[in-house]
């Protein structure tokens, strides 16, 4: 069991690096473990290695990455058995990769995390797309790139089903933009995820574990006062007293 303090600081030096040097999977982990001390983080990444080293006796070095991609799918959703949790869908356990890889049950997010850890191990140049209210993976290639949803098992994405899903997400109150498909780096990965973690420990009362998402949100983002104006998060004088100490403890990494 780790400490609570030392989570947070592993947490605070690991957005720090450059967004290259970032380990996604270790920081979702990190996130993870803030809300189970019993997370063996170490060993959560020893199995994704393990399923790494199976998945790469299938790929020769003859495959493209398309080839790659149908080899990952058939790996993660058949053999694995991942899939999309439409039973629990906004339960913190969801947005907790420990548990999403232990259930093989997750929310687009996380299983795209999954998807996107094992298919850099093979050499599949994956980016993650925060879609409103979905997220996607892309897959850079001549002559189009392709957009994927792992939530249903990496089937590919067109502009119409784009505009479908926002729809349903967003009622219609936000137009359909090319520019929501525009990929993002992994600590705009790590925000989303702690905004999907805050909106399920706020649906499920737990106003603790809301802050400490939007405590770490600062942490990617000290100046951003739009966590302190959301009407919806936990706390909100407590957080404002959280800052400076935020604030502080990211310059002692500089």
């Amino acid at each position: 069991m780790t400490a609570p303090e030392n989570i947070r600081a592993d947490f605070v030096q690991m957005v720090s690096r450059p967004d290259e040097a970032l380990e996604l999977a270790r920081v979702a982990l990190l996130v993870a473990a803030e809300s189970d001390l019993d997370v063996d983080i170490d060993g959560e990444l020893r199995q994704l290695e393990g399923w790494a080293d199976e998945l790469k006796g299938r790929i020769t070095p003859d495959l493209n990455n398309l080839q790659k991609l149908a080899r990952l799918r058939s790996f993660v959703f058949d053999d694995l058995g991942f899939r999309g949790d439409r039973r629990d869908y906004y339960s913190p356990s969801n947005s907790l990769l420990h548990q999403v890889m232990k259930r093989r049950r997750g929310i687009p997010l996380t299983l795209s995390i999954v998807f996107m850890e094992l298919g850099w191990r093979i050499g599949i140049p994956f980016e993650g797309v925060a879609f409103p209210g979905h997220f996607l993976v892309r897959l850079p290639g001549e002559p189009r790139d392709l957009l994927l949803d792992p939530y249903k098992r990496g089937m590919m994405v067109h502009e119409e089903d784009c505009r479908q899903m926002l729809l349903e997400s967003t009622g219609g109150r936000l137009s359909y933009d090319p520019a929501l498909t525009a990929s993002v780096g992994k600590r705009d990965v790590v925000a989303r995820l702690l905004h999907n973690l805050k909106g399920a420990y706020l649906r499920a009362g737990d106003d603790a574990q809301a802050l400490a998402a939007v405590e770490r949100l600062l942490v990617l983002a000290p100046d951003d006062r739009e966590e302190i104006r959301d009407p919806e998060s936990a706390d909100r004088e407590t957080i404002e007293g959280h800052v400076r100490t935020l604030r502080q403890l990211l310059s002692s990494l500089n």
